[in-house]
């Protein structure tokens, strides 16, 4: 066998050891084993966990890499830690079913040019980009840059955190 096949067959070798253990997410192939946390860049999370244990507010976000989330929160637009399958009682890893790994790299950069973005009280208003709620962020996102809209209006025109999965636009790759 000659040098050339050995390193491709190595290649080959290591490319697939990757896929069977989940190392590799792609959406095109959506090579997401099953139950397997996504750090997918671009991927939305979102959990119906209570705030306080009280009000069912729940929280989105978008995996900007495997270590970081672009999330907004009371203090506005801000990156947190990428760890939700590990604080949050419940989560859902979605990603949108037209786009392509490009432009879901793309909506999560968008996000993370909002960083410092006040927060948005005003859930009725999506149309503001001066100041965002989470879900709004990554609705914003996506309908900003690619005009696919997540909303599915189940809460007037506020939109719900829980409204990035069960919109017909996105597909549930992980689920805690």
């Amino acid at each position: 066998m000659s040098r050339t096949s050995k390193k491709l067959l190595l290649l080959v070798a290591v490319s697939m050891v990757l896929f069977l253990c989940g190392t590799v997410e792609s959406k095109a192939t959506m090579v997401t084993l099953p139950n397997q946390y996504p750090t997918r860049t671009g991927v939305i999370l979102v959990t119906k966990d209570r705030y306080k244990n009280l009000i069912p507010t729940g929280h989105a976000a978008i995996v900007y890499s495997p270590k970081y989330v672009i999330e907004s929160c009371k203090n506005g637009v801000t990156m947190g830690k990428n760890k939700w399958h590990k604080t949050k009682k419940t989560v859902w890893g979605v990603t949108v079913k037209e786009t392509s790994d490009k432009q879901d790299r793309l909506a999560a950069e968008w996000c993370r040019r909002k960083i410092g973005k006040k927060y948005n009280f005003n859930y009725a208003n999506i149309k503001t980009r001066k100041r965002f709620y989470c879900s709004q962020l990554v609705w914003a996102s996506y309908k900003d840059n690619f005009n696919i809209d997540l909303n599915t209006k189940k809460y007037g025109q506020a939109i719900h955190p829980m409204e990035l999965v069960y919109t017909d636009k996105t597909k549930t790759i992980y689920r805690k």
